[in-house]
């Protein structure tokens, strides 16, 4: 985001503020806000209209008249009673504030310190976006009595979350930060709060902003953590062209299997107690094994419907190679098309296509169906499940734990049955990080950071899953919004009617057009010609923007380095930043190729580009100097995303190239 673009916005949220308002009459003052709170947050609403009328705190003026609240239990007022706003201004002064980009305010008590700190300190502190969480409706009760909230309820760069169990927050953080990509603000997200309500909920308010890193540090892995390993995918969708227009896709089963049972199957250590339950069902419900899990159920007699992949590197190709054409003959491999070709060349069973949600399938414009797919096999193997309809879908296998002897994976899989693999995954898994979490079973069970994050992309998942998810999986870390039941339980309860879904599948996929393949080679080759024009395009662009700033460095380093040149500097900054950043503008203006060909590949780099960007405001106090920095680092922007267009070119290039001797192949 621009200077000019962050002060517009800063603007926005502080002018459009007044002051405190505050009237006698309670019931025109509770309808007023009432009315806004039904509007913006029918969810809050909905919650405090269940909440017993007999709020259990009293209201109490001060010595200016201004409401206050008394809490009976441990006995105190929330506000100093002689000036609750001077009282405000002490305690926000105390915290400290340096470049809040985003103020995230712990408990609210009558809203006076979201008031004062809108009208005195947002300005200074160039605030984007507060987000209020208040644990306990009663205080939230209490200020729609007191004081005329409607200034901050109607305001869209302000967010209310009350009474939201401690469970929920990861669900309901990820999507409030996901929204306007408000996670760039990570590194510059700074806690608001007056003591009372840390007096009144610490523990809750501490936890929540470890969710909230959290949430946003898992929001960032969505969009990758590596240029190199989007690099990897895009190549190897490029090396995979033949094999998506030559398959049929996922979207000609969507929906297929509505109101039927799929049993999810993954290759935690809990596989072992009850993957015996599985043979039989094969006629009664939808079978999708995550691909570490195919080699255990062919070992054991059962065949899955589907098998699941969605790894860029090679370190798959041992899951799904060795299998003998019979063994796989009617599973069908529901790969996203960045996997490496030679995993599709080793495996000897049927396919479909299954797009992750990536622009660059968009960019292809050959629709096989898209699915929001997070992070791992499993994770694909239920969004498979609840785009095709599936009710109830039935996790086993899916520990996202370490086992009770510290195992990775269930016996006869690949892992267990190679013990150095087994080693090197565990101390990979270990390497990342680890914690305890909740378990299924066991009060309490040790998971790494890598399952802790597949872990979470299940329950933001399941949030918004509207059927039935049952973990049957014994043992393992306990996944929010599922249902526990033990599998033999599920499946006297719900896997009943043989319904054939092999039968089901091939009936639907037969309608997949071959013939087409030939006019998807001779349009993808048309459209790879026009985003190498556009390619070429924006690497001069990138070239641009190094001359350009080589034009200023001088006088942006020495502004940094001594206040006359920053004085000096000061009336043409502004000037200056557009010229900077105006091929980097041209770059994002070529936007089907920018964005949808092109953005899955440096969003990585661009997202920690930004927020250390907003992080800079933490080493000035002079909004100059912070500026003078970001324009500076705008070199890095240029050097590294040209260099990733001209990797890009070759690379399609070489597709062109394939593409061509497929077509006159077909």
């Amino acid at each position: 985001m621009s200077g000019k673009q962050t002060r517009k916005k800063e603007n926005e949220l502080v002018n459009s503020q007044g002051s405190i308002n505050l009237t006698s009459n309670i019931d025109n003052l509770r309808q007023k806000n009432i009315a806004a709170l039904r509007k913006r947050y029918p969810e809050i609403w909905g919650l405090i209209s269940k909440v017993p009328k007999n709020n259990p705190y009293e209201r109490r003026n001060c010595s200016n008249k201004l409401p206050n609240i008394w809490f009976p239990n441990p006995g105190f007022l929330y506000y100093n009673p002689q000036d609750p706003i001077k009282d405000v201004e002490e305690q926000l002064a105390a915290l400290k504030l340096k470049n809040v980009r985003m103020a995230i305010f712990l408990g609210m008590g009558l809203a006076y310190e979201v008031f004062f700190y809108v009208q005195k300190v947002a300005s200074s502190q160039l605030t984007n976006h507060i987000l209020i969480l208040e644990k306990d409706p009663y205080i939230f009760m209490a200020a729609l009595n007191c004081v005329d909230l409607t200034p901050l309820l109607e305001h869209p760069l302000i967010h209310f979350m009350v009474g939201v169990p401690e469970e929920e927050l990861f669900v309901q953080l990820k999507s409030y930060l996901k929204k306007d990509s408000k996670f760039m603000f990570l590194l510059a997200m700074k806690p608001v709060y007056h003591i009372s309500s840390l007096r009144l909920h610490k523990s809750y308010y501490l936890k929540a902003l470890q969710v909230l890193r959290d949430a946003a540090t898992h929001q960032v892995l969505e969009y990758g953590n590596s240029p190199k390993d989007s690099l990897i995918g895009l190549e190897n969708m490029l090396d995979n062209l033949e094999e998506i227009v030559l398959n049929p896709g996922i979207n000609l089963l969507l929906d297929k299997f509505r109101g039927r049972p799929a049993v999810v199957v993954s290759t935690g250590p809990s596989l072992n107690k009850n993957k015996h339950l599985l043979k039989g069902l094969e006629d009664k419900a939808l079978i999708i094994a995550a691909d570490a899990s195919l080699r255990v159920l062919i070992g054991m007699g059962v065949k899955p419907h589907l098998v699941t992949a969605l790894e860029r590197t090679l370190g798959i190709l041992p899951l799904l190679e060795g299998f003998t054409k019979e063994q796989v003959e009617d599973v069908y491999l529901a790969a996203c098309p960045v996997i490496d070709n030679k995993v599709y060349q080793a495996y000897p069973g049927p396919r479909v296509i299954v797009y992750r949600n990536f622009d660059h399938f968009r960019w292809l414009d050959i629709d096989k169906g898209i699915l929001d797919i997070q992070m791992s096999a499993g994770n694909m193997s239920f969004k498979i499940a609840q785009a095709l309809g599936c009710d109830p879908i039935i996790l086993i296998g899916q520990d996202l734990a370490f086992g009770d002897d510290g195992s990775t994976h269930a016996q006869g899989s690949t892992f267990s049955n190679d013990p150095e693999r087994q080693r090197k995954q565990k101390e990979k898994l270990l390497q990342s990080g680890t914690r305890e979490v909740r378990g299924n079973i066991q009060e309490k069970v040790f998971t790494s950071t890598t399952w802790y994050n597949f872990l979470k992309a299940y329950e933001v998942d399941i949030a918004s899953h509207e059927g039935l998810c049952i973990n049957s999986t014994e043992g393992g870390a306990y996944i929010n919004g599922t249902t526990i039941m033990p599998f033999s339980e599920a499946i006297n309860q719900y896997v009943t009617d043989e319904f054939q879904p092999m039968d089901i599948i091939k009936d639907h996929l037969a309608g997949f057009n071959a013939g087409q393949a030939s006019d998807d080679t001779e349009k993808t080759i048309t459209l790879i010609e026009n985003t190498l024009e556009d390619l070429q395009a924006m690497y001069a662009s990138c070239q641009e923007g190094k001359a350009c700033w080589r034009n200023y460095k001088t006088e942006l380093e020495a502004a940094l380095k001594d206040m006359e040149s920053l004085n000096r500097l000061r009336p043409k900054l502004n000037d200056m930043e557009v010229e900077i950043l105006a091929p980097k503008k041209e770059c994002y203006q070529r936007r089907h190729t920018f964005q949808l060909f092109f953005a899955h590949i440096f969003q990585s780099y661009a997202i920690k580009f930004d927020m250390d960007s907003y992080a800079v405001g933490d080493k000035y106090d002079d909004p100059a100097q912070t500026q003078a920095e970001i324009l500076l680092r705008q070199i890095k922007w240029y050097e590294v995303i040209g260099g990733m267009v001209d990797i890009c070119i070759k690379s399609l290039e070489k597709a062109k190239d394939k593409l061509i001797v497929v077509k006159q192949r077909l």
